[in-house]
């Protein structure tokens, strides 16, 4: 199974969650994308992805990763681990000054239709970066959420790790 990795807002492929995850499954690929202007973004994950995807591929996105990875999970029913994530990115990403016009974009490529093929939801208890309201109404009664004590960065990957095994079985 190909896993390919959507990181959030910044989040680099030196990061340490893709680190970790390539160390572990050397074969992961890492998504880069534009973090303020989503018609780019959507392009540009488009593009990677056309080469890279297949029915056997596992998309894992963070933060606003997760906003793409649903996006991109559905538009190809491939398996899908959403951790923490933002899937309003026009209200969570007002604190880090992007224009009213790519705000409002964002609106533009948000999902009304819900993941359906097997998927995880992983949520921070204490999550200080992202509102799990909208996630927790979107996804009630669809899946199981899994909750792990830790801050919007994640240091502890091991629930991850086994997520990642269960769901590629």
């Amino acid at each position: 199974m190909k896993i390919i990795y959507f990181a959030g807002f910044g989040g680099k492929i030196n990061s340490f969650t893709f680190s970790n995850l390539s160390e572990k499954y050397p074969s992961a690929k890492f998504v880069v994308y534009d973090n303020e202007n989503p018609k780019i973004a959507y392009e540009q994950i488009q593009k990677q992805l056309k080469n890279i995807i297949s029915e056997q591929s596992l998309i894992i996105g963070q933060s606003l990763g997760g906003f793409w990875a649903e996006i991109f999970g559905i538009k190809y029913g491939v398996k899908t681990i959403l951790i923490n994530p933002s899937i309003e990115p026009n209200i969570s990403l007002k604190k880090y000054g992007l224009s009213s016009e790519n705000l409002e974009n964002y609106l533009k490529f948000k999902e009304n239709k819900s993941l359906s093929e097997k998927f995880s939801i992983i949520l921070s208890s204490r999550d200080e970066v992202v509102d799990k309201k909208p996630v927790l109404e979107k996804y009630k009664g669809k899946t199981k959420f899994i909750y792990i004590d830790e801050n919007h960065q994640i240091e502890n990957l091991e629930p991850i790790f086994e997520e990642i095994k269960k769901i590629m079985k």
